[in-house]
């Protein structure tokens, strides 16, 4: 069952993680290129503001006076503020939304695809345990409990896994000092 599952698992989590890297890489891009053509965009539109602004100030002030040149130049400005605001909260366009829902779909599928390897491999461990609660017992399949327990045989079997696996070692060892 491990050749079966372990391979195949590894391979869909490394997929999991490639889609969530490749989210958040498109995410980054879109965040920097955005950033950069805003600042870009700040900057010109703040000098073109002043020399308009100074200029229609001059023009203005020679032909309504210095008051009503400030006002209409001011009140221009302020509808152009306003209107940059309220561009700002337009929410993503349609490609941005294309692209995060093919990105939403692949990461569930791989989390979907994860969920079945773990649903499989807890099948297959509770099926061991099963195995191993009834050998403890000293029972076949269908026998009823019959207190016959072979604790030495459990013992060199839990041994000689040990021996195998240092991981493993660690576990069986506590279980050992119990059976012994």
């Amino acid at each position: 069952m491990k050749d079966k599952v372990m391979p195949n698992t590894s391979t869909k989590i490394r997929r999991l993680a490639e889609v969530e890297m490749l989210r958040a890489e498109i995410k980054a891009r879109r965040v920097a290129r955005r950033a950069l053509i805003i600042s870009a965009g700040v900057i010109a539109g703040g000098i073109a503001i002043v020399f308009l602004s100074y200029g229609s100030f001059l023009w203005l002030a020679e032909r309504y006076g210095a008051i009503n040149a400030a006002m209409s130049i001011g009140g221009a400005l302020l509808a152009i503020a306003a209107s940059a605001i309220a561009y700002s909260l337009v929410g993503p366009g349609r490609r941005e939304e294309l692209e995060s829902e093919i990105l939403n779909r692949a990461i569930e599928e791989a989390r979907d695809d994860l969920r079945v390897d773990i649903e499989a491999l807890e099948t297959s461990f509770n099926k061991v345990s099963s195995g191993l609660a009834k050998f403890i017992d000293g029972r076949k399949e269908n026998e009823p409990a019959s207190g016959n327990v072979n604790l030495a045989m459990i013992a060199m079997v839990l041994s000689a896994i040990g021996a195998v696996s240092p991981t493993l070692n660690r576990y069986i060892q506590p279980i050992l000092k119990i059976i012994s």
